[in-house]
């Protein structure tokens, strides 16, 4: 055969299989699918590409649009005074963090690498965004409805089996970033809308910071968890990419100020949030590098504090004393870390005390905080509580644990020489939360969250304070003791000092359950109920068989706290609430059958607590 002879035929069977010839044919980085992934060449015929036919493969097809993120929604609204806006003089520019289009390049790297010969599967515990369409922002006004929680899952669940593998991978983090703003920057603040410093600064940094743009998929992956369980590891992942560019990366610890804030702001984002992905993951080392950090921020102020810095100075202190609240309840030596001072953020003007430009006698307005609300004091005297308890009970049982028990008279009661000390912080703490008022609502500026108007935050104040006295009254009784009858309004009169603890528990679960379940405050709350609901204890029944009036609340309020707790398992990250769920529930159990139980204690028990917030 001759050489001409024998390219014809070659063009022949070129014709059956590519009917254009691939060297005239436009170039493209596109594809099919399953080309792309796999690195081969793809003439991109339809319906079915040469590679896909000749493997006898059903070609997936191509991807004719690519979806893109947009910040427009995410702009700060222009600041027209200085007291509606406080939250928005964070983080004015975004310095040279690692672009968004560079961070997203080592994602798909991650994500898009695969073996070959893995086929097409179906993905049906995994999340995704259908080619062109992207999940809704809510306006404040709807972000906090029910309906579209369940509208944007539905979403993401009808589109499953239509995604094949490289398709959902190559959509991930776009989806994931968009989550974030759909839903979880809604869930981390008591308060949604364009003044959430999660929502309005995150929405200006995240595409100009390689460490916030792995943090917000590593919690937007953690919550979809929840539903698709197989997104556990992709969280996990994210986490790891946030701690690799936050960490490795020492850039932002030695550079400006506006680095300290925006590296500041990544470990709170990912470091409040480890039990998320891991409940006995309490972010401590991350917690610690939160306060070391914030040092560093007033250090380089030098004293030339305006405005704008007090403002960003309160955000920081407080969102440290939420965190140092929660993790002082699970955890000893919090002290250790260095807490934050009071007297600093009483200077503030998000805790009520006169500016020089605010007339004398009169308070300055209080603009709420994503988590400590109104009354960050209620708050720390509560972060105090429990950092004292965890100490006072450590230090009496290592006294126990030292004493000899053959030279004891029995006939005089145990008196421990350690106990003194303890007991004269906790009375102190006592005559505070005592006298502690909350703010007014004339007092309050309204973030402009419909689904958290002003007198939630007042009731959580109100709930906090109940919770820091409950603790106190148990572990201390002399001091309740003190109390019966009550001088106090607001405190129960009964004569019966484990009557008195279930009328204020019962009090607190009334304050909260005053409270919507679509309240903004109710990532606040989870700590609170377990205090209240671990007080519910039936009392001793009379001669009879009737069931009293009492059994009956306390049954009602057990049954509003599960109810609570599952609700919150919906609409929340559902671990740290289950695990707290599970420490209530058994502390119940105990109490029911005869024993007399701390649910600190139980909590012990069953392999340590979380961070429940």
């Amino acid at each position: 055969m001759s050489a001409c002879e024998q390219n014809r035929n070659d063009m022949k069977t070129n014709d059956v299989v590519t009917p254009i010839n691939p060297r005239r044919a436009p170039k493209s980085r596109n594809g099919c699918l399953r080309c792309k992934s796999k690195r081969l060449k793809c003439d991109e015929r339809k319906p079915e590409c040469a590679q896909c036919n000749k493997k006898s493969l059903p070609c997936p097809g191509y991807k004719t649009k690519t979806l893109v993120w947009s910040t427009k929604h995410e702009k700060l609204l222009s600041s027209k005074s200085a007291v509606n806006s406080p939250p928005e003089s964070l983080f004015q520019s975004t310095g040279d963090f690692q672009s968004r289009d560079a961070a997203g390049e080592v994602t798909r790297n991650i994500f898009n690498h695969r073996q070959d010969g893995i086929e097409e599967v179906s993905l049906q515990n995994a999340a995704y965004v259908p080619e062109g369409e992207s999940l809704v922002i809510p306006q404040p006004s709807q972000c906090r409805e029910s309906e579209a929680i369940t509208d944007s899952l539905s979403a993401i669940k009808q589109q499953l089996h239509r995604s094949t593998v490289p398709e959902f991978l190559h959509h991930l983090p776009t989806m994931l970033v968009e989550y974030y703003f759909s839903y979880v920057c809604r869930i981390f603040s008591s308060f949604d809308g364009t003044l959430n410093p999660f929502r309005s600064t995150v929405g200006r940094l995240w595409d100009g910071s390689a460490p916030i743009y792995y943090a917000i998929q590593s919690m937007a992956a953690a919550y979809l968890s929840n539903h698709f369980p197989r997104m556990n590891q992709v969280g996990l992942q994210m986490q790891r990419e946030t701690y690799r560019c936050l960490y490795q990366n020492q850039q932002g610890l030695k550079d400006q100020d506006e680095n300290l804030d925006k590296t500041l702001l990544t470990v709170l984002l990912v470091g409040q949030t480890t039990a998320w992905h891991d409940t006995k993951d309490l972010g401590v080392v991350h917690l610690k590098t939160a306060k070391r950090i914030n040092r560093r921020r007033i250090e380089q102020q030098n004293g030339l504090v305006g405005v704008r810095e007090r403002r960003q100075n309160a955000f920081f202190e407080q969102c440290i004393l939420y965190w140092e609240m929660l993790v002082g309840f699970v955890k000893d030596d919090v002290d250790d870390f260095g807490s934050p001072e009071l007297d600093s953020l009483e200077s503030t003007p998000s805790l009520g005390r006169p500016s020089p430009s605010t007339p004398e006698g009169q308070k300055e307005l209080i603009f709420p905080h994503p988590w400590t609300g109104v009354a960050p004091t209620a708050q720390d005297f509560l972060a105090q509580v429990g950092r004292l308890i965890r100490s006072h009970r450590r230090t009496q049982a290592e006294d126990l644990m030292n004493l000899d028990f053959l030279a004891l008279d029995l006939t005089l009661p145990l008196d421990l020489p350690s106990t003194s000390p303890f007991l004269a912080q906790a009375n102190t703490l006592e005559e505070k939360l005592l006298a502690f008022e909350p703010p007014t609502p004339s007092q309050i500026v309204d973030a402009g969250d419909l689904a958290t108007p002003v007198h939630q935050y007042i009731a959580l104040a109100e709930s906090y304070r109940c919770a820091a006295l409950l603790q106190i009254y148990r572990v201390f009784p002399s001091l309740l003791n003190l109390r019966i009858p009550s001088p106090y309004p607001f405190l129960p009169t009964t004569s019966s000092p484990q009557d008195f603890l279930l009328s204020l528990a019962l009090h607190t679960i009334f304050l909260l359950e005053s409270i919507p379940l679509n309240s903004g405050t109710r990532c606040l709350q989870p700590l609170i109920l377990i205090i209240a609901a671990s007080e519910l204890i039936f009392p001793d029944p009379l001669a009879g068989s009737s069931i009293t009036s009492r059994e009956i609340e306390v049954a009602s309020a057990r049954r509003f706290v599960v109810g609570r707790f599952q609700e919150w398992c919906t609409c929340m990250p559902a671990k740290p609430l289950r695990r707290a769920l599970v420490i209530v529930e058994e502390t119940w159990r105990r109490c029911d059958g005869g024993e007399e139980v701390f649910w600190m204690d139980v909590m012990g028990d069953l392999g340590g607590g979380t961070i429940f917030g």
